[in-house]
């Protein structure tokens, strides 16, 4: 599953990203902030919030990040 869902997550990323800038990156790859969750990372956090029904601040707790992240991540 990991495999073939993370190469259309990274391409609908940045095709998001370019479409908000308006043109192609300025920066070379990798450059910039870094995710706080990795894609692996948010493949099992959204299904523990929505099927196990984990709250988002346990979740932001067990993965030592705040609660916007796994908002962001979960939406």
């Amino acid at each position: 599953m990991l495999e073939e869902l993370a190469p259309r997550w990274e391409a609908t990323r940045e095709l998001a990203l370019r479409q908000r800038r308006g043109q192609d990156p300025r920066r070379a790859a990798g450059a910039g902030p870094r995710l706080r969750l990795v894609f692996v990372d948010r493949l099992l956090v959204t299904p523990a919030h929505l099927r196990l029904g984990l709250p988002q601040a346990a979740l932001a707790e067990l993965y030592v990040v705040d609660c916007s992240t796994i908002s962001n991540a979960v939406r």
